[in-house]
C-alpha cells in the first residue's frame, strides 16, 4: 500500500516543498521509509554528473571515494556533505566521460564503505528510512527547487526494509531515470532472470527495481517512454501503478486490472500524479482530477 507522487511545474518552482505536503498526505500509506527525485531545469554542464552517495561516517572516507571517483577517470568540481545518525547521504559533482560512469559507480560500491544512490545530470535523489516529517526534518526538501519530481512513502510487502531498498530507484546504464511503484510484480523472478543473462546487475531484491530496468531496456532499443510503458503493461504481471521520470519527461501506468489506484491533475501551471486524490488538491484546486483507466498510459513532457 506504498503512496507514490509526481509534479511537473510549468516553471523553475518550489518542487520539493509540493512533494513534501503530497507525501505528508499518503503518509498513512507507508511509513518505513521516505524519497524523492529531484529534476533541476537546466542539466549540469556535459559531462558533469552529480552523484548521490550513501558513505558510512568513518575517518578517511572522502579520501577513499575520491580516490575511487579518480583512479576511473574522474574530476570532482565539487563536494556536498550531507551527515545524518552515523552515516552520510553525501553529493559530489563530478566532470567524466558517460562512457565511465559505470566504471565509477563500481570503484565507489567496492570501497566497503559507500554505495551510490543516484547518477543525472539534473537529477538528484535523496531517500532515508524515516518518516516524511522526519526526512524534511534531515534534509530540509522543502528548500530544493526543480522543474518536476517524484516522491515515496513505503510500505513493504517484500524486501528488507533499509535505505537501498528505499525508493526510488534508478539505473546506472540511463543516468536521469527514477522510478517509483506501489504494488507488486508477481512474474519479477522471471524477467528478474531475462534481465541478468542480458548483463543487467541488480543492486536489491526490490521488485520496484525491475521496472527501471525494464524500462532502461526498452528506451535503449530506440523505444519512446511511452512506448515502453505501455509494452510494460503487456508484459509485467500483477497489481501496480508506478510513475517514471526521465531527464525531460514524466510517465505513469497502472495495470490492465486497474488493481492498484493513480490519478493524476492537470491545469495550466501545474500536472501531478498520485495514489489518493487528497494528495493532489494541495497542488491546485482548478484543474481537473481522473483517474486513470486500467492499463493507461500517460506521458508528460518538459516545456521548453
Amino acid at each position: 500500500m506504498c503512496g507514490i507522487t509526481g509534479v511537473m511545474c510549468s516553471k523553475e518552482s518550489n518542487v520539493g516543498e509540493l512533494l513534501i505536503k503530497m507525501l505528508k498526505a499518503l503518509q498513512h500509506r507507508g511509513t518505513e521509509s521516505t524519497g524523492v527525485a529531484i529534476y533541476s531545469k537546466e542539466a549540469n554542464s556535459e559531462d558533469e554528473y552529480i552523484f548521490r552517495i550513501f558513505v558510512k561516517d568513518i575517518v578517511g572516507a572522502i579520501s577513499k571515494i575520491s580516490t575511487a571517483i579518480a583512479s576511473a577517470g574522474g574530476d570532482i568540481r565539487n563536494i556536498s556533505i550531507q551527515l545524518v545518525n552515523g552515516y552520510g547521504l553525501d553529493k559530489y559533482l563530478v566532470k567524466v566521460k558517460s562512457n565511465s560512469l559505470k566504471n565509477i559507480v563500481q570503484n565507489i560500491n567496492s570501497t566497503g564503505i559507500a554505495k551510490v544512490i543516484s547518477v543525472g545530470r539534473n537529477m538528484d535523489i535523496i531517500k532515508d528510512t524515516c518518516s516524511v516529517a522526519e526526512f524534511e526534518e534531515k534534509y530540509n526538501i522543502s528548500g530544493m527547487k526543480g522543474i518536476f519530481g517524484l516522491g515515496h512513502v513505503r510500505f513493504s510487502t517484500e524486501s528488507r526494509v533499509d535505505l537501498l531498498h528505499a525508493h526510488p530507484f534508478q539505473s546506472f546504464d540511463y543516468p536521469d531515470i527514477s522510478v517509483v511503484h506501489n504494488g507488486q510484480i508477481t512474474n519479477y523472478w522471471k524477467l528478474r532472470g531475462m534481465l541478468e543473462r542480458q548483463g543487467i546487475n541488480f543492486m536489491t531484491e526490490n521488485d520496484s527495481e525491475l521496472i527501471v530496468h525494464y524500462i532502461v531496456r526498452k528506451l535503449n532499443a530506440g523505444l519512446s517512454l511511452y512506448e515502453a510503458l505501455s509494452e510494460s503493461v503487456k508484459e509485467l504481471d500483477g497489481p501496480f501503478s508506478y510513475i517514471v521520470a526521465t531527464s525531460t519527461e514524466i510517465g505513469m501506468v497502472r495495470d490492465k486490472l486497474g488493481l492498484r489506484p493513480l490519478l493524476i491533475y492537470e491545469d495550466e501551471d501545474v500536472l501531478a500524479a498520485a495514489s489518493e486524490e487528497v494528495a493532489l488538491r494541495i497542488v491546485g484546486r482548478h484543474g481537473v482530477i481522473r483517474n486513470l483507466k486500467p492499463g493507461e498510459v500517460v506521458c508528460w513532457k518538459q516545456k521548453n
